[in-house]
């Protein structure tokens, strides 16, 4: 990504009432002006302030941010136009033509990191508001786009190089009487735990960011279709009283509990000649194997119970044995399971709460925990882990009184949490986290 070239993409979805079309870097006043005209040009004298032009005719909206009060920390110009894609298609053939580039996947962000207006945990919380599924998502995004989390690494990094400094003054000065910290382990041993706990984060982290896959699984006419039209509020699949009307599986996200899931209903499981019908079981069990949590969905209004429990698949992950159309029949008597196990009526959604409580137990691992103020993603927790082994080391040297190696091994895990925050982080790795942006953030 170079700095030096002047940039332009949508910073919208193109196709709803308004486009906003974002330019960023050294040329982006000049060429604005070159394309968008008003009845004064954008300058320093209108500065932040929103004006009414047109492009090539069509009503536009433009606004000047100087650098560095900007969005990248460039000179960033913002154009308005009309939704529809043929006007944001003019504009942006206009901006290209006058010397802008079409900016990278996340092209925007990293300028503002490489510019210091966010370090790289505030980038990824971009990038997680964003793609925020749920209002749990989004307040987590917000904490850490607000510096929550980059706090307590910052913190994390200062110690280590800190506890470094200490076992260096031990190597240039050892002859000499000054007053060493001999709690240096202590304090190691300290860093390690409070690394421990934010690594502990990043189960609740992960779930909350990337959501659950929720497969509806069981014999046909149990009520699967039933069920996901009740979590998700619509009439998303067909329901039917004739078995095997699902044939192939039906998607729709919903959230649970503050938790983004996607579900996913699948064919009833059953034997069957029926060609297309057995492509649809067959994609039923792969959607099993590859959930995290299985809502095994038992018809209580059976003739047959013992077949209906026989039917559950105890392999499938996260499986819970969920009776419905207990409404019905609300004096049977159930076979156990031996399974976390609900009664429920998918028509009227009674006891669906008792099935939310199993859910948020299976997904936290027998719990239901706060929402936590901070949770780590994939990325940092590795690099933390791999903090903790250069932690490790540091301790057994300074206890051995191998003071260079504990200074070397202390400055290999600064250089871990460092790249969490951006502050050791290498080219490639920035490549790698702003291309997974969509082009104009």
């Amino acid at each position: 990504m170079n700095q030096s070239d002047t940039i332009a993409a949508p910073a919208s979805a193109v196709g709803g009432a308004v486009t906003v079309i974002r330019l960023s870097g050294p040329q982006a006043l000049e060429i604005a002006n070159q394309v968008w005209q008003g009845r004064k040009p954008l300058s320093a004298a209108n500065v932040r302030r929103m004006m009414l032009g047109e492009v090539a005719g069509d009503p536009t909206l433009a606004v000047y941010m100087k650098a560095p009060y900007s969005y990248t920390g460039d000179d960033v110009v913002e154009l308005q136009c009309h939704g529809g894609a043929a006007a944001a298609n003019s504009i942006m053939t206009r901006l290209l033509a006058s010397g802008c580039r079409l900016a990278e996947p996340g092209e925007f962000t990293c300028r503002a990191f490489l510019n210091g207006k966010l370090d790289l945990l505030q980038a990824e919380a971009v990038a997680d508001l964003i793609s925020s599924s749920s209002e749990n998502a989004l307040h987590l995004a917000e904490k850490q786009l607000a510096g929550s989390l980059s706090v307590r690494i910052d913190e994390l990094y200062d110690l280590i190089i800190t506890l470094r400094s200490e076992c260096e003054s031990r190597l240039d000065f050892p002859d000499e009487e000054l007053d060493f910290d001999d709690s240096v382990p202590e304090k190691i041993a300290q860093t390690r735990q409070r690394i421990g706990e934010l690594i502990a984060t990043s189960h609740a982290g992960s779930i909350i960011r990337d959501g659950v896959q929720v497969v509806l699984a069981g014999k046909p006419n149990a009520g699967k279709s039933s069920l996901l039209n009740r979590i998700v509020g619509f009439d998303r699949a067909i329901v039917s009283a004739i078995p095997g009307t699902t044939r192939d599986t039906v998607e729709s996200a919903a959230v649970i509990r503050g938790i983004g899931v996607n579900l996913t209903d699948t064919a009833g499981l059953r034997e069957s000649n029926d060609p297309i019908e057995k492509m649809g079981i067959e994609r039923s069990f792969r959607s099993i194997k590859a959930g995290m949590v299985t809502f095994w969905l038992l018809d209580a209004s059976s003739d047959d119970l013992q077949s209906q429990v026989a039917s559950i698949d105890r392999h499938a992950p996260g499986v819970i044995a969920v009776w419905n159309k207990c409404d019905l029949v609300p004096d049977a008597v159930l076979p156990e399971t031996a399974l976390p196990t609900v009664r429920i009526s998918a028509r009227s959604g009674e006891n669906l709460e008792q099935l939310f409580d199993e859910f948020e137990k299976i997904v936290f691992n027998g719990g239901t925990p706060d929402i936590p103020e901070v949770a780590v993603n994939a990325r940092s927790a590795s690099l933390l882990e791999n903090s903790l082994q250069f932690l490790n080391r540091a301790e057994t040297a300074f206890l051995d009184g191998d003071y260079e190696i504990a200074a070397t091994e202390l400055a290999e895990a600064s250089i871990k949490i460092g790249e969490i925050t951006g502050r050791t982080a290498a080219p490639d790795l920035l490549d790698k986290i702003f291309h997974k942006f969509c082009i104009g953030k």
